[in-house]
């Protein structure tokens, strides 16, 4: 497979898409973000961006969104900004206590190759919990459904069987490889 690149500098991202795409590389590149609840959107909107660069290598995209059903599906892709003010755990402290807070991590995964661009989404169903683990983001306060653990205090293995980026970045692999063989 030809190198591949990702356009984010996120370490929970980059160890997740290595144990994919090995070989990925960091594209370093300031890329606007378009402010909106939906992953799809927004990474799109970075597509395109990335497509106008012309980059001889594929280019990964992702961006991830938590849709939290008590607030109609807010913040989705504007969780960052909220664990960036409000801390993950703030977070969780911002819907009332009484009974389970349901919510959905959402992953979309965009490729840019040759002029085509493609996007896949993942979705990991839980619930908003007083936060548990080390790993960053908003991770400590979202249990995965079933699991009685959050994506915080899960290990590498147990993350990645879990993870909303999973599938729609074995998705991206099996089309990147698709077109790699066909310029062959």
């Amino acid at each position: 497979m030809n190198k591949v690149l990702l356009a984010s500098q996120n370490s929970i991202k980059l160890e997740e898409v290595r144990s994919i795409f090995p070989e990925v590389d960091v594209l370093r590149a300031d890329l606007l973000e378009v402010q909106s609840v939906d992953v799809r959107r927004v990474v799109e909107h970075k597509l395109e961006q990335v497509a106008a660069l012309r980059l001889p290598a594929p280019v990964i995209v992702e961006d991830t969104g938590l849709a939290v059903a008590a607030w109609n599906g807010l913040p989705g892709a504007l969780v960052k900004w909220f664990v960036d003010g409000l801390g993950a755990q703030g977070l969780k402290e911002a819907f009332p206590s009484h009974g389970p807070v349901t919510a959905i991590a959402t992953s979309a995964v965009g490729v840019v190759f040759d002029g085509e661009c493609e996007v896949w989404e993942g979705h990991t169903e839980g619930r908003l919990v007083d936060g548990r683990g080390q790993l960053g983001g908003w991770t400590p306060v979202f249990e995965v459904k079933g699991t009685g653990l959050t994506l915080g205090e899960m290990g590498f293995d147990d993350r990645m069987r879990w993870t909303m980026r999973r599938e729609p970045l074995l998705a991206a692999r099996d089309w990147i490889a698709k077109r790699t063989a066909a310029r062959r």
